[in-house]
């Protein structure tokens, strides 16, 4: 009679430890996460806070489980689950002590999902897009100086993007796709003062290539007089010093 108790309770605590995520409860999906986060196997990690957060939406943790959810895929380099989860949560947790944080989070994700100048900007201007939302709310400033810092990288590869396109068409002579994509330029980028020594510049070489020198030298005092230690107008120095006017 002992013998057969003892072989039935090997055969439940055999079964127990051989549970799966669809038949462990809250606690132990939850006990079963951490040990793997302690471990620092994230990606098991992220498999059962996933089932813990799709089975238990209305726990009482159910916060902090989206949030170690996003933590878990951002650590794993999962940025665009991590910005879907981090977005989701300060809009359901707006009032929660981490909602600014994943705000936060939900920029740094969009960023990390970048690419260079001459690539796809799609990312880039939906990072420039939470940037300006975040910085527009008077509530939210925790982070206020490093979002100002991704705002800026972010509108100066956007900048680079249509340069890029500009000298393109400036290097085809498509005189007129290039006056257009600079018009484009100085519109869109109007705010950003940093950007005006630069757009002379532009503006300098398209004269120089349509031979207009009067206009080219326009531009070329307006860098020497409103920005004389910028290098751009070093550079339309030393441009206009090879050039040759002659029509």
């Amino acid at each position: 009679m002992y013998a057969l108790a003892l072989i039935l309770a090997l055969l439940v605590s055999g079964c127990a430890k051989h549970k799966t995520k669809d038949t462990m409860n809250a606690e132990e999906l939850a006990k079963k996460a951490q040990a793997h986060i302690k471990n620092k196997k994230h990606e098991n990690a992220i498999q059962y806070v996933t089932e813990l957060v799709a089975r238990y939406p209305d726990h009482p943790r159910a916060g902090k489980y989206k949030i170690l959810l996003a933590e878990l895929q951002f650590k794993a380099e999962n940025y665009s689950a991590a910005k879907e989860l981090y977005d989701n949560f300060s809009e359901f947790f707006p009032s929660d002590k981490h909602a600014e944080y994943a705000r936060y989070k939900t920029i740094l994700s969009s960023f990390f999902q970048t690419l260079p100048a001459d690539c796809d900007q799609s990312y880039t201007e939906e990072t420039v897009t939470l940037c300006k939302d975040y910085l527009s709310k008077d509530t939210l400033s925790k982070y206020r100086n490093d979002v100002e810092k991704i705002l800026a990288q972010n509108q100066e590869r956007l900048a680079e993007k249509e340069i890029s396109v500009f000298n393109f068409y400036l290097g085809k002579k498509q005189f007129d796709a290039a006056r257009s994509r600079l018009a484009y330029l100085k519109e869109k980028f109007s705010s950003d003062t940093t950007l005006e020594p630069r757009i002379v510049y532009l503006e300098y070489k398209l004269a120089l290539r349509e031979k207009k020198s009067d206009i080219a030298l326009e531009h070329m005092n307006k860098l020497l007089t409103a920005y004389p230690e910028s290098q751009f107008a070093t550079m339309a120095l030393h441009r206009n010093n090879k050039y040759s006017f002659t029509i």
